[in-house]
């Protein structure tokens, strides 16, 4: 076998109701989030979060990079066409999907 496959799963649990505290749990999981893409980046093997993980960087060019980074790891070319074709008042998109694989609305 010349694959190997390894999964860890980190999940964010906003348990307690405190403002403050899940801010800082939101910002350790943002920190973890933004240590695997550079990590999995310097590797020859291909490191990536789950795709319901993803987290969109709020700045402008945050959001550039992990679109970018995107584009590397998931056929968006293709995800976008199919959208365009199949959902062309883009009704089953949310704010995520718009943010991360961003389509122009002259597209549709």
């Amino acid at each position: 076998m010349d694959d190997v496959f390894s999964w860890v799963g980190v999940i964010m649990y906003l348990p307690v109701k405190d403002p403050e505290v899940r801010k800082g749990i939101t910002d350790k999981f943002d920190e973890y989030s933004k240590l695997v893409r550079e990590v999995g980046g310097r590797m020859s093997s291909d490191v990536y979060p789950h795709w319901g993980k993803i987290e969109i960087s709020k700045s402008p060019a945050g959001r550039r990079a992990d679109q970018e980074w995107l584009a590397r790891r998931y056929p968006v070319k293709l995800f976008n066409a199919l959208r365009r074709e199949l959902d062309p008042k883009n009704i089953c998109s949310n704010e995520l999907i718009d943010q991360a694989f961003p389509i122009k609305p002259s597209d549709f």
